[in-house]
């Protein structure tokens, strides 16, 4: 009996189906089968979707504004800034249209970024001392670059959205609403940022000190946030910066960490956010760590390199995994239609990690054969 559907689309970002885990009750769904044969059923179980390509498919097929009115609100990154301006007074945001980003007035500190994004595309960091029209022609090349993967519905061209650069280090957090409104936790991950930030996605990582770090201040965030959405059944995506406070960047509906992030905690944890999501029970995080104390678990993108002629070259491997310590899951896609060659779920001291974000992915491709 499907309890839960994840929903895909026909074409999409690789990752998360390639890595899912086994789930009982689980159902894999194309997105027209959802449309034919599926009306009326998300009111009353659980669904998911693997892309933010396919969020717009869902929502409309939802009857309950309630739900509809919250998700919109954290896909559109500027309502999302109206949302949380209560908890978070401070932060000050703005929409800009493409064509004005060249003559902004910028003071301080910023980041520029799609108001609908996915995969770093087009985020820019930028101060008074930027040079805006080279930033704008940076942007375009990414979005053109990037649109024959990233549609419409998950990446604004023209829309953007100008607010406060958030000091702190990075964490993402996947979790999930139970029937009565409670959030579970299900996944905390840390992102350094790598040396090239073209490559802006390549690692995130879990251990102990992170969940301790994190856990007790998300579980507080995400409960006092449903005190205002009032969401039930709904999976979660968040990314937050911390310094004294955690203070979220962007949440994600529908969903666990894209490209098979969310999937990484069964690999290292066995952990499978989806049967946790259905049962409707937090893993017990204590004696889960209580087994692994010293633990580095990474999630790795492979990207395609920033210089490679995908006509002349194709991915290393054998080059690339010479530099991991081990490999607890590897999943290889075809470089020639996605953004990167694949991800791999690794074990990893620290000093290593610190290694593989340096990594410059011009040097993993070799000549076609």
């Amino acid at each position: 009996m499907e309890r839960l559907l994840l929903v895909h689309p026909e074409g999409a970002e690789a990752g998360t189906i390639e890595t899912l885990p086994k789930t009982e009750g689980m159902a894999l769904v194309q997105e027209h089968t959802f449309l034919e044969s599926y009306e009326g059923w998300v009111e009353v179980n659980k669904v998911c979707i693997t892309s933010e390509a396919t969020l717009t498919t869902v929502l409309d097929s939802l009857a309950d504004e309630t739900k509809i009115s919250a998700i919109k609100s954290m896909k559109d990154k500027y309502l999302f800034r109206q949302l949380l301006a209560e908890i978070y007074p401070k932060l000050a945001y703005e929409i800009v249209d493409f064509d004005a980003i060249s003559n902004l007035k910028i003071t301080g500190k910023k980041v520029l970024k799609p108001a609908k994004g996915c995969f770093g595309t087009a985020v820019k960091i930028i101060d008074e001392n930027s040079n805006l029209a080279q930033i704008t022609q940076e942007i375009k090349a990414e979005i053109d670059r990037n649109a024959s993967v990233l549609s419409d519905s998950v990446l604004s061209k023209n829309k953007f959205i100008l607010e406060d650069y958030i000091e702190g280090e990075e964490y993402a957090v996947d979790i999930f609403y139970d029937a009565l409104g409670e959030p579970h936790v299900v996944g905390i991950y840390y992102h350094p940022i790598p040396a090239n930030e073209a490559y802006l996605h390549m690692i995130y990582y879990t251990n102990k000190a992170i969940f301790d770090k994190v856990y007790d201040q998300a579980k507080a965030f995400f409960a006092q946030l449903n005190v205002k959405l009032q969401l039930k059944n709904t999976a979660l995506h968040a990314e937050f910066k911390l310094a004294q406070t955690l203070i979220p960047i962007e949440i994600n509906a529908m969903r666990f960490g894209g490209m098979g992030l969310g999937n990484m905690i069964y690999y290292s944890l066995n952990v499978n956010p989806y049967q946790y999501f259905i049962e409707e029970k937090s893993p017990d995080w204590r004696k889960i760590w209580e087994k692994h104390p010293e633990g580095n678990f990474v999630f790795f993108i492979a990207y395609n390199g920033t210089h490679i002629d995908k006509s002349k070259q194709q991915p290393n491997l054998d080059k690339l995994e010479g530099e991991f310590t081990k490999i607890l899951n590897k999943t290889i896609f075809d470089y020639q239609k996605q953004l990167a060659f694949g991800v791999y779920t690794l074990a990893e001291s620290t000093e290593n990690i610190e290694k593989l974000l340096k990594i410059d992915f011009n040097e993993c491709f070799k000549e076609t054969k």
